[in-house]
């Protein structure tokens, strides 16, 4: 499974370029021009500020732009810089795309048009949008390979790098090795010729980052043949007289706990045990940076005791950022938490933290519903702006095209003319006023799909936060009932308890997963087919790990044709778990009755198909499409998340194969799952 992008990655994505791009201003050659200058202490003004009051700044920039003393491209890229600030990446993205739509940048500033394109593309990348990434950083490439400059080759580098990481979270491993190879020697080539401190750090960083794509898609063999080039990159960067100490550390800690993981998970643990080693004996592992590095070495480990006893000073440390209540931040941080407590037995605090959970969820719900509510409000004032401003420029236009023919012409040919710009601004307005109108019945359609969209997610909170109160009080009154003291219970009421709290536990935990997996749904990356699993091997796991074996209420069967009885090539786990929700959803709906699962072989297309049937209440055909979408219950009676069928379609579609409905089946609901039938 592929792991999210981490905290440690986006620092290592942002921080070098910011140096590299106040590095290349700061490199001018002699015969920078008065003006130039000029603009570089009002460029530092204006960062100044950003850092410190990015809301004055943002009508500083405005300013500047109606004055003409800035470009509108340069005055989009400041707009970018300081929305990022504040926190709104949605309206920084808008910016940043705007600030490179064409070459207008790229002629002004070069250099300011590479930072943008990368800002842009790590963007996206934390963001999801690898797709986008890879293109942002595809044409900036393009435009970057004409500059010969040194700048021109340390940015070609560094957008080459980011065409890799992109390729390979999009799971393009080929293209990837070719990409992070190129950037790799061009670098090492450039920093032979010029060994400063900046270009080695460069270097170092574009190395570092590298092999956490490798780790960060669980790439473990091809990382290690990375890891001797950490060791000369970073090594080179901290030999640099001019490298401080504490940022030496920095990377040689980092390095030292990808070492440990890639070490750990290639069987060789006398080196991982020595490389963790190394980095715990590092002032930075004591840092909160380090820590949080340490924090997520000990869950992809699997050291789940340390990661338990480390918890209380990462949440900390998180607290005391600030970090709001968002599911970036559940995903991140609350879920390792959980995890590591579940993992390391320690059911006291995963109880704790699972009430946590629970409580934070209505404040995750309302940070997201109120930060886009915000980033939406700034953009419509922005585009209104612009449009006020795009109006006084029309009208001045037009009023020096006016006098200039009325100072040349006779009273006789204006008066035609002033006839004729009315005729032509009547129909102007008409058009405009079409325009509108017809913009204006988008906005209406949007707007009743956004107020559906939040009664959805409304409903779904609310059912979510009910799931995990129910068995929350179940175990909290059974655990009370264990530690009363002289509590007096025969070995059969032991037992009935153990049997409970442990189907509630897991009750809590297939919630969080099916939390967890909805921020999936929409991922566009293909999950690896590396097992070779029999097909009825693939039905047993999903039926064992389903609802249908304590359905009492409901006879199954499972049959198969013989011909269907083969080996494919897939994901087992995926395979199943789609299985098992299409199971559940059968379990679900059916009080009582009858639900079959049939494996058949569909030789013309190639498909292995799995066919779930049951007898409950039944899909209307004109639902068959609606009952994919995430929320989406068809009956609110009946208990759920809404988000079942959603995250099987989603699974089974980067499987290559699909999930629809039979609208011809009328005795209940019949779904059928296809599998690509590769050997």
């Amino acid at each position: 499974m592929i792991r999210n992008l981490s905290l440690r990655r986006i620092l290592t994505s942002m921080m070098p370029c910011i140096l590299l791009f106040f590095f290349a201003c700061s490199k001018q050659g002699d015969s920078v021009s008065t003006h130039h200058d000029t603009n570089e202490g009002q460029d530092s003004i204006i960062q100044d500020m950003i850092e410190e009051e990015p809301e004055k700044a943002l009508l500083l920039v405005d300013s500047l732009e109606q004055k003409h003393q800035i470009s509108n491209y340069k005055a989009n890229y400041l707009r970018g810089q300081i929305h990022y600030r504040l926190g709104q990446e949605l309206t920084a993205e808008l910016y940043y795309k705007r600030a490179i739509a064409d070459n207008n940048l790229y002629n002004e500033e070069p250099k300011l048009y590479y930072y943008v394109a990368d800002q842009l593309s790590t963007i996206l990348t934390v963001k999801g949008d690898q797709d986008g990434a890879l293109m942002t950083a595809t044409d900036a490439y393009a435009v970057v390979q004409e500059d010969t400059t040194k700048i021109g080759q340390l940015w070609a580098s560094i957008l080459l790098h980011d065409i890799g990481y992109s390729q390979m979270q999009l799971g393009h491993k080929a293209e990837a090795e070719k990409s992070f190879t190129k950037a790799w020697n061009d670098l090492k080539q450039l920093s032979e010729k010029d060994s400063t401190f900046d270009i080695t750090q460069v270097w170092a960083r574009i190395t570092y980052n590298i092999i956490d794509a490798y780790t960060s898609t669980e790439q473990f063999q091809e990382a290690a043949q990375w890891l001797t080039h950490g060791d000369e990159a970073i090594g080179k960067m901290a030999s640099s007289p001019d490298c401080p100490a504490s940022l030496a550390e920095e990377y040689m800690a980092g390095l030292n706990t990808h070492k440990a993981l890639v070490y750990l998970k290639t069987g060789r643990r006398t080196e991982a045990e020595k490389a963790y080693q190394r980095f715990l004996g590092t002032a930075y592992s004591k840092s909160s940076k380090g820590t949080i590095e340490h924090c997520e070495y000990l869950e992809l480990a699997g050291k789940w005791n340390e990661l338990a006893n480390l918890t209380p000073k990462v949440d900390s440390i998180i607290r005391s950022w600030g970090t709001p209540p968002s599911l970036y931040y559940f995903k991140s941080y609350l879920k390792p938490y959980l995890k590591g407590y579940i993992r390391s037995g320690r059911t006291t605090e995963a109880l704790a933290m699972a009430e946590r959970i629970a409580e934070l969820a209505d404040s995750i719900y309302d940070y997201e519903r109120e930060h886009n509510a915000a980033e939406l409000a700034i953009m419509y004032e922005t585009q209104q702006k612009e449009k006020q401003i795009a109006d006084q420029q029309s009208m001045l236009k037009n009023q020096r095209f006016l006098m200039a023919f009325i100072g040349i012409l006779l009273l006789l040919i204006s008066l035609v003319i002033i006839s004729l710009l009315r005729l032509r601004n009547a129909k102007q307005l008409a058009e405009k006023n079409k325009e509108l109108e017809h913009k204006n019945k988008e906005l209406t359609e949007a707007n009743a799909r956004a107020e559906e969209s939040s009664r959805m997610k409304t409903d779904f909170i609310q059912q979510i936060s009910h799931e995990i109160r129910t068995p929350l009080n179940v175990l909290s009154g059974f655990t009370q009932v264990l530690t009363t003291p002289d509590t007096d219970l025969t070995d059969e009421e032991r037992q009935d308890i153990n049997n409970r709290i442990t189907m509630n536990t897991n009750r809590i935990t297939e919630l969080v997963n099916k939390m967890l997996e909805l921020s999936d749904i929409h991922s566009k990356s293909i999950i690896e087919r590396t097992d070779k699993v029999n097909t009825i091997q693939i039905a047993a796991q999903a039926v064992e790990g389903s609802d249908i074996p304590k359905a009492k209420h409901i006879t199954f069967n499972l049959e198969y044709d013989p011909s269907a009885d083969k080996t494919i090539r897939t994901n087992s786990l995926s395979a199943s778990r789609s299985l098992a929700l299409l199971l559940n959803n059968a379990a679900k709906f059916t009080k009582e009755g009858n639900a079959e699962l049939r494996i058949t072989l569909d030789d013309t297309a190639h498909m292995v198909v799995y066919t779930v049937t049951d007898t409950g209440i039944g899909i209307p055909p004109y639902e068959a499409e609606h009952i994919f979408e995430e929320f989406f219950q068809l009956d609110n009676y009946y208990e759920g998340t809404g988000i079942g069928l959603s995250v099987a379609r989603s699974i089974v579609r980067r499987l290559g194969g699909d999930i629809r409905l039979d609208t011809s089946y009328q005795g209940g609901a019949r779904f059928i799952m296809t599998l690509p039938d590769e050997a």
